[in-house]
């Protein structure tokens, strides 16, 4: 692949120019040092920062969802529920007393304490809806102490955010080379900020890290339409693990055609990945997908559930 950016500067694998970091939050994010003397009055730099909770001890499943309010164009809210599927809690309102917003998507740190948030925070083009189309943000969210930061502005179009534990990196898919997503990576304060992928002509998007911290899986469209996983190690070194299904028509609003494979994680111990593939048209522009796994080295391609009823997530 060709970078944008020098070959001395980001030859190095996803944990970035000085490898894996201890899980230590930058102070200039989450805390503030007040002056007084001189009569002086100091803003609040939390001013503005949206009440939160922190998750329940028993929650393992964190999703985002427009329950919690049904009148149209409500923005969604960052949840978690237990795996049984009980006590549901609600953890953010950044939607409260008329505001605009929407929290697409969270990935907490291993504290449970902090999360990174995908959010549109504006109907930039004035649908009467909070989509992609108004354009993505990053929020690092201290769910416990309830203060937030901006760390990426919508302008940045983030369509997925992961934050890795064991190398307290932030990966994000958002607005790139030739006006396509690249992938990205950061440090949790928002510095360091890399474009790892630069590739003009390629889409690349919602990276995932594996269990170790050091590569990550990702969805790969080129010019044709259709989507594959591929597994990033360095910049200069990336592998393709599926190649897809049969080719088809295009899913219309979407980036896809049939045959895509989209949406690349880990299994809990790295060995396999999921992902879902797009077999058939209908359901609007929601299509029709398959949910299938394959080995960490591209063998036993699988596929777990398929039918009608299966959309995006």
């Amino acid at each position: 692949m060709r970078l944008t950016v020098s070959r001395a500067a980001h030859s190095l694998p996803l944990t970035g120019m000085q490898g894996a970091r201890t899980r230590v939050f930058p102070s200039a994010v989450v805390a503030a040092t007040f002056v007084l003397g001189c009569g002086r009055t100091y803003d609040n730099p939390f001013a503005g920062s949206n009440p939160t909770d922190p998750p329940p001890a028993a929650a393992s499943i964190v999703f985002t969802s427009n329950a919690h309010n049904a009148r149209p164009a409500t923005g969604r809210e960052v949840f978690a529920v237990e795996e049984s599927g009980a006590n549901a809690t609600r953890l953010t309102f950044c939607g409260e007393a008329g505001a605009v917003c929407s929290s697409l998507e969270a990935s907490f740190g291993p504290d449970r304490k902090r999360a990174v948030v995908r959010r549109i925070l504006a109907d930039t083009n004035s649908d009467g809806r909070l989509t992609g189309a108004d354009g993505e943000g990053v929020f690092l969210v201290d769910f416990e102490r309830s203060v937030e930061a901006a760390l990426l502005p919508g302008g940045a179009r983030v369509s997925s955010v992961d934050w890795s534990g064991p190398s307290d990196v932030i990966v994000y898919s958002g607005a790139g080379s030739g006006g396509l997503e690249d992938i990205y990576r950061m440090d949790p304060n928002g510095q360091n900020n890399l474009n790892i992928t630069a590739t003009a002509a390629i889409r690349e998007r919602h990276p995932r890290v594996d269990p170790t911290g050091s590569i990550a899986v990702y969805e790969r469209i080129d010019a044709t339409g259709k989507g594959e996983v591929w597994v990033f190690f360095t910049t200069q070194a990336q592998a393709r693990l599926t190649s897809g299904g049969a080719a088809g028509p295009a899913l219309p609003l979407t980036p896809y055609v049939v045959g895509s494979d989209a949406d690349p994680d880990y299994s809990p111990d790295g060995r396999s990945i999921v992902f879902r593939r797009l077999r058939a048209l209908g359901d609007g522009r929601l299509g029709h997908w398959d949910l299938m796994t394959v080995a960490s080295d591209g063998t036993g391609l699988t596929t777990i559930v398929s039918g009608p009823v299966l959309s995006p997530k």
